[in-house]
């Protein structure tokens, strides 16, 4: 039901941004698609963790990844350029994708955008789900100048942010590039992270919304781990970032069985989505 929260269509190239949980939400969104008998590619124009084997159904590290045209025995499938730095099977344990310590590092926005266009010309969709931008795990964060790598060829954009940094002080135990963040926003360092900070970062065009091309719907993903409700200040965040046009905007809880817990324009709680 993710997909349709997010109102996604199926073959579109959607391009994750921000930080908290871009990986978790490529994860649902692959393990969703492949459910409704559909196919996903997942790939990065920075870099990701490498998936467990048993994660997708190929995974393709060098090489030609347009081979994966000439195959038709998969349904999901994740592609990287290259092994970056030394190679590490130890299990991630904390990651909702089965994932290594091994990093993988991805593809330029163009190569993405070739291999994306050659295979929307297949009959059957593929969806290409691209990482296209790094956070170190952090819950938040302002883009360098070279950020984020989005391919001029996505469709959709999901900016991701993570509630559970409400509260928490402006620095960098929370925050990937605070020093930014507080310029951006007109915050202090130190100060508690407000619902209206997140708003003033996500929607500011060298912010949440840096490098978005013409014409690619803006969705805002708003991660929390919390099972039950959405955060008390969500409404705040999402009606706000609608209201500076975003739009769609959603309220996800990665970990759980039914992970989405507020829409907009559309209210509900975790156990209503199946209503939808």
């Amino acid at each position: 039901m993710l997909i349709e929260a997010l109102q996604l269509a199926a073959g579109e190239c959607i391009a994750v941004v921000g930080a908290g949980g871009k990986t978790s939400l490529c994860w649902l969104l692959a393990r969703e698609l492949v459910g409704r008998g559909e196919r996903a590619v997942f790939t990065t124009t920075t870099r990701i963790r490498q998936p467990q084997p048993e994660a997708f159904d190929r995974i393709v590290v060098g090489g030609d990844p347009a081979a994966l045209l000439d195959d038709a025995g998969w349904r999901s499938a994740c592609i990287a350029a290259r092994v970056d730095g030394a190679p590490d099977d130890t299990p991630l344990d904390d990651s909702l994708m089965p994932v290594v310590h091994t990093k993988l590092a991805g593809f330029s926005a163009e190569q993405v955008c070739d291999l994306y266009r050659s295979i929307s010309n297949l009959q059957s969709p593929i969806t290409f789900l691209v990482e296209a931008d790094g956070a170190r795990g952090l819950m938040l964060k302002a883009p360098a100048d070279y950020e984020p790598v989005i391919p001029a060829c996505a469709t959709s954009v999901c900016i991701v942010a993570n509630l559970d940094c409400l509260g928490r002080p402006l620095d960098g135990r929370v925050a990937h590039r605070p020093e930014r963040i507080a310029a951006l926003t007109g915050a202090q360092m130190g100060e508690p992270i407000t619902p209206e900070l997140v708003v003033s970062l996500l929607a500011h065009p060298q912010g949440g919304l840096k490098g978005i091309p013409a014409g690619a719907r803006r969705i805002a993903v708003l991660m929390q781990r919390d099972a039950q409700v959405a955060h008390p200040d969500a409404a705040v965040v999402v009606d706000g970032l609608v209201a500076r046009g975003y739009e769609r905007a959603i309220v996800l809880s990665p970990h759980q069985d039914v992970p989405c817990c507020r829409l907009q324009p559309v209210d509900i709680n975790l156990t209503g989505l199946a209503d939808l």
